[in-house]
């Protein structure tokens, strides 16, 4: 048996974040993969933890409050033994055609505030034991801003320039140090509350693609992988729109 590795998951209590617990705790890759999950739901957590209780621990925490969110995951490390993998998988997005500003604020601290609170402890912690991988789901609609969900885009947007900026930081100081790009388009979770989409992935499908991605040490890598040439448009016609 090789040696363990450790992996904490923000945001495992339903949808990507659970997949890919369940995959690092089941699947071990030829390691035997320590997983801490986080969420507001205990109950789900629990249930989670209960299918390998043997791989998976369990903390229930909200991740929006950042103040106590670095004890938090110092508490996790501790109990884990050690740190190789941090996913950001916490996430908040709403259809807002009222635009009622508790909606779009509520997605801003969850996916600016909260996200930067994990991400800056990730690239902390990492950089202080010399080693680790950073990894975050963004989203293709973080390429192109949406009409209905304003915060949504420009958070997702906001997230995949601060993953951008951390790999350019790595490299500057030369750390041994890595950042994946998890970056959906459709998939069938609780945030897509509306018809119309296409090209859905099922959450184990997005999870199987966004471990094989960590495992290769990836920097960016889109789901569904036909995914990549939709968001090469989206990039290009958001510029003439």
């Amino acid at each position: 048996m090789n040696e363990s590795k450790k992996a904490i998951i923000i945001g495992a209590s339903s949808g990507i974040g659970k997949e890919m617990a369940l995959r690092f705790a089941k699947e071990n890759w030829g390691r035997n993969w320590q997983v801490a999950i986080t969420g507001r739901r205990k109950n789900l957590l629990d249930e989670i933890a209960l299918v390998s209780p043997a791989n998976i621990i369990a903390s229930t925490f909200d991740a929006d409050d950042t103040d106590a969110l670095p004890a938090r995951l110092d508490e996790l490390v501790s109990r884990l033994g050690g740190l190789d993998l941090l996913v950001i998988s916490a996430g908040c997005g709403y259809l807002n055609a009222d635009m009622a500003p508790k909606l779009e604020l509520q997605t801003l601290r969850t996916n600016v505030a909260s996200f930067t609170a994990s991400a800056t402890w990730g690239f902390n912690h990492f950089k202080k034991q010399g080693f680790g991988q950073l990894a975050a789901i963004t989203s293709v609609g973080g390429l192109i801003g949406e009409a209905a969900a304003p915060a949504y885009s420009a958070s997702k947007a906001y997230q995949i320039m601060y993953l951008d900026s951390l790999h350019k930081r790595i490299k500057k100081e030369k750390l041994n140090c890595l950042i994946t790009e998890l970056r959906p388009g459709s998939v069938d979770t609780a945030m897509m509350k509306d018809d119309g989409h296409f090209w859905i992935s099922s959450p184990k499908l997005a999870a199987e693609l966004a471990c094989q991605a960590i495992l290769k040490g990836k920097r960016l890598q889109y789901i569904s992988r036909r995914w990549w040439m939709i968001g090469f448009v989206l990039r290009t016609f958001s510029l003439f729109s």
